[in-house]
């Protein structure tokens, strides 16, 4: 036999089962993307970084807990083109994206492709705003990095790329001219010899120009089986952080002098 409530003590009760049965349907999904180790200050090697904030707060704002696995760029270029995780970043478009993967509408940062040279052994200056290197140049890319058409083109006139696990190799490498030249990925918010500077080079390598900007992304595999859920999903809280101005707060905390 049921025990004799108030009427105030049930209308309590009741009010307390409701509010329990509403918290368990209002589950969080998760989702598990990869995001690249070496990109500061986007993305750094312990997890943290601006675009990972924008990526994070994005889900969470659609209550998908969004969970990253921070590895080499190489892996998770990799196993997003073949579907085996849903989402990496940071990516911008190349050509064999198509069918395979479709970036997010909007990009969360730009980047400058940069020609560094050593100080010792300059090399030719270009005509202004032009992005030219004899053939035969041996230039310091990163691994599986996409780069600029500008960029591109140089290894079709002829210049020969060599790979580097990072910008701070390729770097190093042009340091110990085992390399002529080096493509180095630079942006607006930081001095343009940073990665010079965390790499011990600033005193023998340095900027020679510019060879275009590139925009970078969160990327989303087309074969996985929530890959374009989860893009309609990021794209749409994307949105809504924009407008509700969670976005401004993120990037006034990461880039307080911009």
């Amino acid at each position: 036999m049921w025990p004799y409530l108030a009427p105030p003590l049930l209308a309590c009760l009741l009010q307390l089962l409701a509010a329990s049965a509403n918290a368990a349907q209002q589950t969080h999904e998760t989702l598990t993307i990869m995001v690249e180790d070496a990109a500061a200050p986007w993305s750094n090697s312990d997890g943290t970084g601006y675009a990972n904030d924008v990526v994070l707060a994005a889900f969470k704002e659609m209550a998908v807990e969004a969970r990253l696995k921070v590895v080499p760029y190489s892996r998770c270029k990799y196993m997003v083109l073949n579907g085996q995780v849903a989402a990496c970043f940071n990516m911008s478009w190349q050509p064999e994206f198509q069918g395979r993967i479709k970036l997010a509408a909007r990009p969360i940062f730009n980047v400058s492709n940069d020609v560094f040279e050593s100080i010792k052994t300059p090399l030719p200056k270009p005509p202004d705003g032009q992005c030219i290197l004899p053939p035969g140049t041996v230039v310091g890319i990163t691994r599986d990095y996409e780069y600029s058409t500008q960029v591109m083109a140089l290894q079709a006139s002829g210049v020969v790329f060599e790979n580097s696990l990072s910008d701070l190799t390729s770097l190093q490498k042009l340091a110990a001219r085992r390399f002529q030249a080096a493509v180095i990925m630079s942006n607006d918010l930081e001095v343009r010899n940073r990665k010079a500077q965390q790499s011990g080079t600033e005193d023998t390598v340095r900027f020679a120009f510019n060879c275009g900007l590139v925009n970078s992304t969160i990327g989303f595999s087309l074969s996985h089986p929530d890959g374009l859920r989860a893009l309609e999903v990021y794209d749409e809280g994307y949105r809504r952080i924009e407008a509700n101005g969670v976005l401004k707060k993120l990037h006034q905390r990461w880039f307080p002098e911009q």
